[in-house]
């Protein structure tokens, strides 16, 4: 975890005047000044140095006030000309001069700024580097290196207990992320023939300096039910604290002592949302009944048919397409609230889909089923992406090049879509890498992006 930051805002946030804050900070654990950019070799032998101990902060552009009193004195910075080819050196450095590479973010901070006397055409180069989860960290040298008190220069390791220390600490927080994953709810014998969807939420999976939060009923209650400016709106009614943060959850509907829509936060605001899953059992003809409201319902049923399939179990991903939407409008008021960077981790698990089908409201659904046939589940459960470490989550980037937030939002629902349909066996993956290059008759049709947007827009009508 990262243990230190000399700033109460997230990384993405600093800018040239809360460097000021430097100069009370000495070099030492947790901090390192350099006048210069140096050559690779020592780049990645700082950076893997402060992964392999308690995380920390490397900063380029900047000259300690003495050696007997090692704070920042002088932002003497480095060329703005040279600010580009200076990330680019520090990510060939950490591919290739770190084994297994490890996790930090690099920026460039501008000036001019009178608080650093920062001249205009300088810049500080910033690395804040997590403890990383995956140490040891051996640099090409062939060398374990760990930050060392005050030493400008990382120390190697040879001691055996040591290293082992660092295995040992990659093991605890791997399994950490094994448990949650693995942690699902008790159903009762009713509810083990619902289909449910497990969405695991991790805002801050790698542990950078992010913004103080107090987690409160009152925030989240109202993060949730904003409904002003909002595509969908996920009611929740009924909020109250847990040991381990807070919970909300749809009950006015329900029995309150069944597994409905659930949503937990915990401290750290991390999350995970239980959505019981919208399913339709029965004979064609009266799954025809239930999704003739739906553009591509006959033609689903058609398919069906055509398959020899009689009677089966269908979960409707389309209504579950507008309710993502509502979450994760939800969770970017969140995290404007708190200050945060709109980027998250997800992992899903499909819990009793035993012998389901999924539907979702698409021509491109319907014609890659002509292609390739009818997906069904052969497992109960199914996690998505595979495995329990933690760089196995699906990132969900906030698009900062698109045009709006709303459409930042609707990038970001296809993308928390994305591992849900690939675990009912649709591979939206591949299909949207396969319409890059589409044909002419292809060039015609609405793009699967558009498409799933429509479909979320028409399913909250109906």
């Amino acid at each position: 975890m990262f243990s230190f930051s000399p700033f109460n805002k997230s990384f993405s946030d600093l800018d040239a005047p809360d460097l000021a804050s430097l100069k009370a900070v000495t070099e030492g654990w947790y901090v390192e000044y350099k006048q210069e950019v140096p050559k690779s070799e020592s780049i990645a032998k700082s950076i893997a140095a402060m992964a392999n101990s308690y995380g920390g902060w490397i900063f380029y552009g900047i000259k300690e006030e003495s050696k007997e009193n090692s704070v920042a004195g002088e932002f003497i910075g480095i060329d703005k000309s040279l600010a580009d080819a200076s990330l680019q050196k520090i990510r060939q450095a950490v591919t290739s001069a770190i084994n297994p590479d490890c996790h930090y973010e690099a920026k460039a901070i501008f000036g001019p700024c009178s608080e650093i006397s920062l001249d205009g055409a300088k810049c500080i180069i910033c690395i804040a580097v997590p403890q990383s989860i995956e140490a040891p960290h051996v640099h090409s040298r062939g060398v374990i290196y760990r930050r060392i008190a005050d030493g400008s220069e990382p120390v190697a390791e040879t001691d055996r207990h040591m290293i082992e220390k660092m295995f040992q600490r990659s093991t605890k927080i791997v399994e950490s992320f094994k448990k949650w994953i693995k942690r699902d709810p008790e159903f009762s014998k009713g509810e083990s023939e619902t289909p449910y969807l497990r969405l695991m939420i991790s805002p801050n999976i790698w542990k950078m300096p992010r913004n103080e939060f107090g987690l409160n009923i009152d925030t989240i209650k109202n993060a949730l039910n904003k409904t002003e400016g909002r595509v969908s709106s996920i009611p929740f009614d009924t909020f109250y604290t847990s040991a381990t943060g807070i919970i909300a959850r749809q009950c006015s509907t329900r029995d309150p002592t069944n597994a409905g829509l659930t949503w937990q936060f915990y401290r750290d605001l991390s999350s995970e949302v239980l959505i019981p899953l919208h399913w339709t059992k029965g004979s064609t003809t009266y799954l025809l009944a239930e999704l003739y409201k739906y553009e591509q319902g006959q033609n689903f049923v058609q398919l069906l048919e055509s398959s020899k399939i009689e009677n089966t179990t269908v979960v409707n991903l389309s209504i579950l397409y507008n309710l993502l939407m509502g979450l994760v409008e939800a969770q970017r008021e969140i995290f404007s609230q708190a200050g945060w960077p709109q980027t998250f981790y997800i992992k899903a698990k499909l819990l009793n889909v035993w012998r389901i089908t999924p539907f979702i409201d698409c021509e491109f659904y319907i014609e890659y089923l002509k292609r390739h046939g009818i997906p069904v589940s052969l497992t109960s459960d199914v996690i998505s992406p595979p495995d329990f470490h933690p760089d196995t989550f699906f990132f969900v980037d906030n698009k900062e090049e698109a045009s709006s937030d709303s459409f930042r939002m609707m990038l970001q629902t296809i993308w928390c879509f994305i591992p849900i349909a690939e675990a009912f066996g649709i591979p939206v993956t591949y299909l949207l890498q396969e319409q890059k290059k589409p044909s002419d008759i292809e060039r015609e049709k609405p793009s699967i992006l558009t498409q799933l947007s429509d479909t979320g827009i028409r399913a909250a009508k109906l």
